[in-house]
């Protein structure tokens, strides 16, 4: 019945046809056929082989103990990077930057107790010595991180220069009985050239020892009547305490001091808390609400400055990182400037003019050598405009000139003539870091990060070529040879995820972006997974999680990041799920590492601003164009910033479409060729 039902249906419907056609008097005549529109076709890109060459120059900044855990431990170490070197070597990589490496009392390693050792936490020399063979198979070079700033309190150096005046290495560090009169008077080599304007109280710590520790039987009474601002009064007593039996944590109060002591307040009621001691420490003390986690949340310390004295209450503050509570006996000082912290002690190279005769001068120096002995071919300077107090003076890039001279001559004669590689950290904008390419050759370029970021969140693209052009610009009216260190984030800083609102789309973007300029670019361990991560107002941790392989090299960091991990990021965002998947991060960090590797002009080349879409075009705003030039090969990059796809005329002779990231189409017009750029999406040809 159906079919009979289609067919009658059919019949009249050309009944109808043949009848409307008659009426119009057309019955015989062609209907005329309307143009065909003009579509949008999708471009295919059509990249060249890679010749194997790995001329890229990209690094891969690693925090060992993060990343990959070879003997089972948990703990990250030297062999499980080794391990790894296959992974690394898939993202065309040519330096591996390892986060400090040397003996510490952090998880970070940024406190260095010895400049000549590796920390047996990650392994052995014998370990190091096979990664860098190993690495050197692949073709990849190892940087060590390199602490110049300063050292661990906890370091040998440090703690000869406290167990007596006569010591020799009183001079490794500034100490002061009286730092504002002594800065004053020129006598602290380090912060001479500001004069009375560079004292910072904040930046002048209490240090003891055997001679002047607080010792002997005291009782501490705790009033905790107001959370916010606790007092605690310390006495003599004649008697110390039995350990407290109490195994509850609930509202429980510690007495932290000494070599690592922990002891827990007898609770008396009303917010009353009482624990007398057998008291020795040569640092002060602390009170704690947990004896297990260690984050500022716990720790109840002293204000900047503030002393205790026997006898007088003591207000407490949990404000920011608090202080040691240190006693009003203790009254030597010694100097650390910007990490607010008294774990570290910054070193004391001397007038800037004398330093190559400076002793700790020379240890670093011939620390650094015996690393290039071991096959080491760079280093990453931690914090070079704080080695001087006065960071806009000359007087860094000065020292740093020297320090590249003197262990530069030692890589040369090792290396046949070529120079080494060394990176400076100036986390500053490029007004800051531009003088200081009169010390190094190459400097980290937060600036590209800072104005990256800035233009994808806003959707803003036709100026950033002529920014990165006109910070390159100032680099080489200071140094010609100048190195520009591109880079997202990394360890100290928010990660470039988080920053874009984990949005997969604009992370592809900022990795295309980073790998189609100019300059060195870094990757940042697990920044190819996506992986996301806040510092500010959280924690460093939260931005150097493990490496989630999904496998047995997997680190488990809780024993001291605590509950700062974000176990959901690490159990789906997993290198084995997006080495399966074609349109991951990862494979999108390949695709463009390979095709930087590829073409000379996008690995070396110099960038300059398009002649039609640029800084002046404000009709294009989302589309961020420019070239590079390497000798006779040209290429023409397109990124859209903006939410939405944009439309524009191709005003270049192109060859071919070698690298699509989203989507990118065209048509043509009159003979004329259009592009449509999709949202947060790149096209690259070569001319």
């Amino acid at each position: 019945m159906k079919k009979i039902q289609y067919i009658v249906r059919t019949l009249a419907g050309l009944f109808l046809l043949a009848m409307m056609g008659a009426c119009s008097g057309d019955k015989g005549k062609d209907i005329p056929t309307p143009p065909a529109p003009v579509v949008w076709e999708s471009i295919s890109a059509q990249p060249d082989a890679w010749d194997n060459v790995k001329r890229g120059n990209i690094s891969y900044q690693v925090l060992v103990y993060s990343f990959a855990d070879a003997d089972g431990n948990k703990w990250g170490d030297l062999r499980g990077v080794a391990e790894k070197l296959d992974y690394i070597q898939s993202l065309g990589v040519q330096a591996i930057w390892l986060s400090p490496i040397h003996p510490s009392p952090s998880y970070h390693g940024y406190d260095v107790t010895s400049y000549d050792q590796v920390d047996p936490r990650l392994g052995t020399m014998a370990d190091f010595d096979y990664l860098v063979a190993e690495a050197k198979k692949r073709g990849i070079k190892i940087y060590l991180d390199y602490v110049l700033n300063h050292t661990s309190t906890a370091h040998p150096w440090f703690k000869e220069a406290v167990a007596s005046a006569t010591s020799p290495y009183r001079a490794y560090y500034s100490f002061s009985e009286n730092p504002a009169e002594d800065i004053k008077a020129g006598k602290v080599p380090m912060i001479a050239t500001e004069g009375s304007g560079g004292y910072r109280t904040n930046e002048w710590y209490e240090y003891v020892n055997e001679a002047n520790a607080v010792q002997g039987v005291l009782k501490f009474t705790l009033d905790w009547s107001n959370a916010q601002a606790p007092v605690i009064t310390v006495t003599k007593a004649a008697t110390p305490d039995a350990d407290n039996p109490d195994t509850s944590t609930a509202g429980a109060k510690y007495l932290y001091f000494g070599d690592g002591v922990t002891k827990k307040f007898y609770a008396k009621g009303n917010n009353k808390y009482e624990l007398t001691v057998d008291f020795h420490s040569t640092w002060g003390f602390l009170v704690r609400t947990s004896s297990t986690a260690w984050d500022g949340g716990t720790k109840y310390g002293a204000g900047k400055g503030q002393k205790l004295a026997l006898g007088t209450p003591f207000t407490l503050t949990n404000a920011g990182d608090p202080s040691n509570i240190v006693f009003n006996t203790m009254q030597s000082v010694y100097y650390h400037s910007n990490f607010n912290t008294g774990s570290f002690a910054d070193l004391n190279y001397g007038a800037v003019a004398n330093v190559t005769a400076s002793p700790v001068f020379c240890s670093v120096v011939a620390s650094a050598q015996k690393w290039i002995d071991h096959g080491v071919e760079g280093f990453r300077l931690d914090a070079v405009k704080h080695i001087y107090h006065n960071e806009t003076s000359d007087e860094n890039p000065r020292f740093l000139r020297s320090f590249y001279d003197a262990v530069n001559t030692h890589y040369k004669a090792k290396s046949g003539g070529k120079n080494l590689y060394m990176v400076g950290e100036v986390l500053s904008d490029h007004q800051t870091v531009t003088p200081y390419y009169k010390g190094l050759p190459a400097y980290f370029e937060f600036a590209f990060w800072y104005r990256l970021e800035w233009a994808i969140n806003n959707g803003q693209g036709f100026t950033f070529a002529k920014d990165l052009v006109g910070y390159r610009a100032a680099y080489a009216a200071q140094r010609p040879d100048y190195i520009a260190a591109t880079k997202l984030t990394n360890h100290d800083e928010d990660r470039a995820a988080t920053k874009l609102g984990q949005n997969t789309d604009k992370m592809k973007l900022a990795a295309a972006v980073l790998l189609t300029a100019s300059g060195q670019p870094y990757i940042y361990y697990g920044e190819e997974l996506g992986l996301h991560g806040q510092k500010e107002g959280r924690g460093d941790e939260w931005v150097r999680s493990s490496m989630p392989w999904e496998d047995r090299y997997t680190t488990d960091l809780s024993s001291v990041y605590g509950d700062k991990i974000d176990k959901g990021m690490l159990n789906t965002l997993t290198v084995k799920k997006q080495e399966a998947d074609r349109v991951s991060m990862l494979q999108t960090y390949r695709n463009f590492t390979r095709l930087r590797n590829t073409y000379p002009a996008l690995a070396e080349g110099e960038m300059s601003k398009h002649s039609v879409y640029n800084d002046q075009n404000t009709h294009y705003n989302s589309l961020a164009a420019w070239y590079m030039t390497k000798g006779a090969q040209k290429v023409l990059v397109f990124h859209n910033f903006g939410a939405s796809s944009i439309e524009f005329a191709l005003t270049d002779v192109v060859k071919k479409a070698i690298a699509i990231q989203g989507t990118a189409e065209s048509r043509i017009i009159d003979g004329k060729t259009y592009l449509r750029l999709g949202k947060y999406s790149t096209l690259v040809y070569l001319l």
